[in-house]
């Protein structure tokens, strides 16, 4: 009805004529007037926007502080913070929501930095950026309202970023009974700079009277020698001295000329030589396993350098325990125990029941040869003995009671064999000779046995085995089959091509403790790997050898050991002397002593020592001081 009216009438009303013509008007003055007299768009911001991300993520601050309002102060904090501190490997900046209307002269948008900084990865935060027009039409651009803002949230004026390395609690290396046995010490090389000393033997004699007793090694002669042939650009250490060894001289040393005291932080044992040869070898192994996480702190500083706050953070992580199997009193009683003796001499101490190494001790000159404890192979001499004794009593050749010959002298195929000082027994058991150390008697033994019994034996007591044990290199010797008599005969009282070490010996003494040789540990946790089965061992011979190393302590060659046994835990032993040639021609012997203490087994070494009796003082003395 309404549009027909309308048509009927050809009269519009009034109100809606008007609204048609004016929108008709607007319509040709948007499509007229605006595109000849209004005033031309001015462009949006997004265009200098993306320059200046551009710029930042390429690190060019120069582009960057001249899209800012203050040039100047942006160039120095940019370059401060990107150039010289932070460095990033990658920078990336994304743009949120830009807050523009579109005919403002200021827009917002926050922006996101994610940062990959070297030595600690992404570090990512948001921070909101203000831009500003200047100008109008399609000549005018935009810039960044510079603010110490648009770098961090929390950065303030004159401040920078830097990050800082929190440093890492290194765990602890402990001893079975989790008393620490490495710390972390600040160590001082007495370095001489060959150039800067004149009187090279008046220096030398002050510093031996000044360091002597904290280094015996130290003498004039060697001190002269090694700064004539130093290099000069390095000089020559004449000694590290502990923190506190070195505070107690350092008023005297500071006063020579031509020293210098560089200093660094060592993983050292409680004492200046305890457990250095096992612990020297340890190091690398325990140090990865104590090694802490280092952490970071990523802060704002001021212009002297102060922290102004903390930005971002990971703490730092400590290091682990490793536990040693090492006994600290047991170590330190046998080093003790070697305290005098001039040549090489070392002392190696085994848990029987569980494998477990109580003790690795070397006194000074066994450790100028390096791990010999561990890794030094000699002639065993009588010692191996318990070998071919368990040989003869598998073989059912003997047993400890069977009465066998032990002359004083015996020749097989013209080598004569002797016993020391030819003692003569006559006929006695097998038990008593053993005792004695009758060598004719486990010569005669041997001489019957097939070419790879010894062989075979040995591997009962792990010598001859190869163990992978974590932390240390161990070597057990060989008994190469015999394929003659007088090979045998030889290697029958441990002389012939028989090698030990003073680790297997130990091991040895431990298997004759329990009847089964245990495998070797150090770190507890870690897990010793044997390169072959070991070969059971037969219930006649796990007895028979214990009474047979009760007898040498009873009435035998190391009856001196009775006194530091006890009724529950009597001292088994076997002594031993093995004869060799050295460098120069001359025959000497190794000294012997391997044996057990209830559930102590251990073995002592005096390389050139001559006479297992000094061995056998060694291990009274050990004995008695371990509970």
């Amino acid at each position: 009805m309404t549009r027909q009216g309308a048509h009927s009438s050809g009269v519009a009303r009034p109100g809606a004529r008007a609204f048609s013509w004016c929108v008709v008007l607007v319509g040709m003055l948007v499509l007229s007037g605006c595109t000849s007299t209004a005033a031309p768009a001015s462009p949006g911001p997004q265009q200098d926007l993306a320059a200046f991300v551009a710029a930042l993520e390429t690190s060019r601050t120069d582009a960057a502080s001249a899209l800012t309002s203050e040039p100047g102060v942006a160039r120095q904090a940019l370059d401060s913070v990107i150039l010289d501190n932070l460095e990033p490997k990658k920078l990336q900046l994304t743009a949120g929501a830009l807050d523009w209307d579109g005919e403002a002269t200021t827009a917002t948008v926050p922006m996101t930095y994610r940062w990959t900084l070297p030595d600690i990865g992404p570090w990512q935060y948001t921070t909101d950026w203000t831009l500003k027009r200047r100008g109008a039409g399609p000549g005018a651009h935009w810039f960044i309202a510079w603010d110490p803002a648009v770098i961090h949230p929390q950065l303030g004026a004159q401040q920078s970023i830097v990050v800082r390395t929190v440093e890492a609690s290194a765990g602890v290396v402990v001893d079975r009974n989790d008393r620490q046995l490495v710390t972390a010490q600040r160590v001082y090389a007495v370095q001489a700079a060959p150039t800067k000393i004149s009187d090279q033997a008046g220096i030398a004699a002050v510093l031996v009277k000044l360091l002597r007793k904290y280094d015996p090694t130290l003498t004039a002669t060697g001190i002269v020698q090694g700064i004539a042939d130093a290099d000069p650009t390095i000089g020559y250490t004449v000694t590290n001295l502990r923190d506190t060894e070195f505070e107690a001289v350092a008023a005297q040393l500071t006063k020579i000329p031509g020293l210098t005291f560089p200093a660094q932080v060592r993983n050292l044992g409680p004492t200046k030589d305890f457990a250095r040869a096992l612990l020297a070898q340890l190091g690398p192994s325990t140090a990865a396993l104590i090694r802490g996480t280092p952490g970071w702190k990523i802060v704002a500083i001021d212009a002297t350098g102060a922290e102004a706050g903390v930005l971002a953070e990971r703490a730092a992580g400590r290091g682990g325990k490793v536990i040693l199997t090492i006994d600290r009193d047991v170590q330190l009683a046998a080093e003790r125990a070697l305290a005098g003796i001039t040549e090489p001499a070392v002392i190696v101490a085994i848990q029987p029941s569980t494998g477990e190494i109580l003790a690795v001790a070397q006194n000074a000159a066994a450790d100028a040869e390096g791990a010999i404890a561990l890794t030094g192979s000699f002639p065993p001499g009588s010692i191996f003995k318990i070998v071919t004794a368990t040989a003869a009593i598998d073989t059912q050749r003997a047993t400890p009671q069977t009465v066998v010959e032990c002359p004083g002298t015996w020749t097989i195929n013209e080598r004569p064999i002797r016993n020391e000082y030819e003692f003569d027994l006559g006929r006695v058991p097998l038990e008593l000779a053993f005792a004695k150390s009758c060598n004719t008697t486990f010569a005669q033994l041997a001489s019957t046995m097939g070419e790879g019994t010894l062989t075979s034996t040995a591997k009962q007591y792990g010598i001859g085995l190869d163990f992978v044990i974590p932390g240390i290199t161990t070597l057990t010797g060989s008994v190469p089959a015999a394929t003659d008599e007088v090979q045998r005969a030889e290697d029958g009282f441990g002389q012939g091509q028989v090698l030990v070490t003073p680790f297997s010996a130990a091991l040895m003494a431990a298997t004759a403790a329990t009847g089964t040789m245990p495998v070797p540990t150090l770190i507890r946790g870690q897990r010793t790997q044997v390169d072959q089965k070991v070969p059971t061992r037969s219930a006649a011979s796990r007895s028979g050898v214990a009474d047979l190393m009760a007898a040498v302590v009873d009435v035998g060659t190391a009856q001196n050991l009775k006194a530091v046994g006890t009724a529950a835990a009597f001292v088994h032993a076997k002594t031993g002397t093995a004869e060799y040639t050295d460098a120069k021609g001359t025959l000497k012997a190794h000294a012997w002593t391997v044996g057990y203490r209830g559930d102590l087994a251990f073995s002592a070494l005096i390389v050139g020592g001559d006479s297992s009796k000094r061995t056998n003082v060694v291990l009274q003395k050990f004995l008695a001081a371990v509970k």
